[in-house]
C-alpha cells in the first residue's frame, strides 16, 4: 500500500520555526518534538469492492487547513480525499467544527468525496458539494460504514489554485492606490496647488 509522511507541520505544535532565534520557545513547548516533514505526497491506489482500481489522496490533520496542500493530491490523481486526525488538542472548543468545516471546502475547491476519520473530533462522509451525508458524533467510538463516489474530473481550482484570489488582491491593491492618487489630487486642486 505504502506511507504517507506528514508535509505541512503544525507550528509550535510539531516543530519549532526558526528554532535559533526563538531558543526560548522550547522551554514554553516541553512535550513538542521536532518532527521531521515529509518530503513526497502520495496518491494511494487501493481496490474497491466491485473490484475497480482507485486512487485515494490522504492528508493528516492540519494539511486539511490549506488549499494549496490538498489539490496537489487532486493533481496527482486522487478520486477521492481521505482525512485523519486527533481533534483532541482542541478540548471542548468550537475548534472541532471549524476543523470539519475546512475539510467541507477541500471537498467543494476539488470537487470530491471526502471522509474524514477523527479519534476525538467530528468523523464524516462529505459529498462534492460540501454537504455532510453521514457523521459520529465527537468523543464517540463508533465504525462510519460510508458511501461515497468517485470523480477523476479537475475544477478550475484544482487546475489553477488561488490564482483567481491572487488576481483580486492585486486589482482591489491597484484601485486603492488609484482612489488614493485621486482624492490626494482632488486636493492640491481644491487647493490651488
Amino acid at each position: 500500500m505504502g506511507r504517507y509522511d506528514k508535509i505541512h507541520l503544525v507550528p509550535f505544535g510539531e516543530y519549532i520555526p526558526a528554532r535559533q532565534l526563538l531558543f526560548f520557545a522550547h522551554q514554553l513547548t516541553q512535550q513538542l518534538t521536532d518532527l521531521n516533514a515529509g518530503t513526497e505526497r502520495k496518491v494511494f491506489r487501493l481496490r474497491s469492492a466491485n473490484g475497480a482500481a482507485r486512487r485515494y489522496g490522504v492528508f493528516i490533520c492540519y494539511e486539511s487547513v490549506f488549499g494549496d496542500e490538498v489539490r496537489q493530491f487532486v493533481q496527482l490523481g486522487a478520486e477521492a480525499l481521505v482525512n485523519i486526525s486527533d481533534d483532541g488538542w482542541y478540548g471542548d472548543t468550537s475548534a472541532p467544527w471549524e476543523h470539519l468545516n475546512m475539510a467541507r471546502m477541500r471537498a467543494i475547491e476539488n470537487h470530491r468525496w471526502l471522509l474524514r476519520d477523527t479519534s476525538s473530533g467530528v468523523t464524516a462522509s462529505i459529498d462534492p458539494n460540501g454537504v455532510v451525508r453521514q457523521s459520529i458524533e465527537r468523543h464517540r467510538v463508533d465504525v462510519l460504514p460510508a458511501q461515497f463516489g468517485y470523480d477523476a474530473r479537475l475544477t478550475w481550482y484544482t487546475v489553477h489554485g488561488d490564482v483567481l484570489g491572487m488576481v483580486c488582491a492585486i486589482l482591489a491593491l491597484v484601485f486603492a492606490l488609484w482612489s488614493t492618487r485621486s482624492l490626494l489630487w482632488r486636493g492640491r486642486v481644491g487647493n490651488g496647488v
